[in-house]
């Protein structure tokens, strides 16, 4: 193949098997959207079988055999990996997603903001680093509560069904976003300047409350964020971003708080003195 992609070989004297995971978009593309088995015939040198590998989805890539010959049980074999990996990948996902709105969860995400945390750390030692940082931005639904009272669980769940799909169309595909609990959602932005991750936070905000809700109507959000510049715990972050959601509550509600802008105005501590349990109203 001449495709431009990162691929594991393993050559034998009859075969050769090739694990493609990138691909040219002139090469496999046409079997993006086929999850059956294609098998095509090479002039004097065998048949190639070709696998697509399911994620959950997706396609993800293709398992290659280049072989001698097509011996069907050998195939079979190499479908059924497929689907132990497919059911591999389902099990994970499961383990790591929230199943009401299939947004990665509260346990997904404490291993996440590590992972953040430890990497804002290294960077902070990189001179030579440019990128960007990340931000954590917590989304608190407006009066969630008078929304079960009123209409019930059920369009409850629907508000939240529609608001986790609104943040997949707003934010970035980089971006990591999780149902913390109940009605508050938490974003990892990924690599962006301050006024870009107040413009996607802004961004989102407006389309919330531009949004129809089914019975209910119009809904507001409140979100405060701040910067992952290496804090020391996790509790910090949270604790940070948590204080500018409670001054958007505080002040109006259906608005973006920094805690960085509350703390150049003197609004805000480095030393947050109330609970990190993100519970408004």
């Amino acid at each position: 193949m001449n495709a431009q992609h990162d691929a594991n070989e393993i050559s034998t004297e009859a075969n050769r098997l090739s694990i493609v995971m990138e691909h040219d978009d002139g090469i496999l593309s046409s079997y993006l959207t086929n999850s059956q088995i294609v098998v095509e015939s090479k002039l004097h040198t065998g048949v190639r079988v070709i696998h697509p590998v399911q994620g959950i989805n997706k396609i993800i890539g293709f398992l290659i055999i280049d072989c001698a010959s097509l011996i069907q049980k050998d195939q079979d074999l190499a479908a059924g990996f497929m689907r132990i990996y497919y059911n591999w990948l389902q099990l994970i996902n499961d383990n790591e997603r929230d199943t009401l709105t299939g947004l990665l969860n509260r346990k997904t995400f404490d291993a996440h903001i590590e992972k953040t945390l430890v990497a804002a750390h290294a960077g902070k030692k990189r001179s030579e680093d440019t990128d960007h940082p990340d931000y954590l931005a917590i989304l608190d639904i407006d009066h969630f509560k008078k929304i079960n009272d009123k209409f019930g669980h059920l369009y409850g769940d629907e508000v939240l069904l529609l608001f986790s799909s609104i943040m997949r169309q707003a934010f970035r595909e980089s971006d990591q976003l999780f149902r913390y609990g109940g009605e508050e959602f938490v974003v990892i932005l990924k690599n962006a300047r301050a006024d870009m991750a107040m413009n996607i936070l802004q961004r989102f905000r407006k389309k919330v409350e531009a949004h129809t809700f089914p019975q209910i109507g119009s809904i507001t959000v409140s979100i405060g964020f701040v910067t992952i510049a290496g804090q020391n715990l996790p509790s910090t972050v949270i604790e940070q971003a948590d204080h500018a959601l409670y001054h958007a509550k505080e002040h109006g509600r259906n608005q973006v708080c920094s805690f960085e802008a509350l703390q150049a105005e003197g609004q805000a501590y480095s030393e947050i003195a109330y609970s990190n349990d993100i519970e408004m109203f």
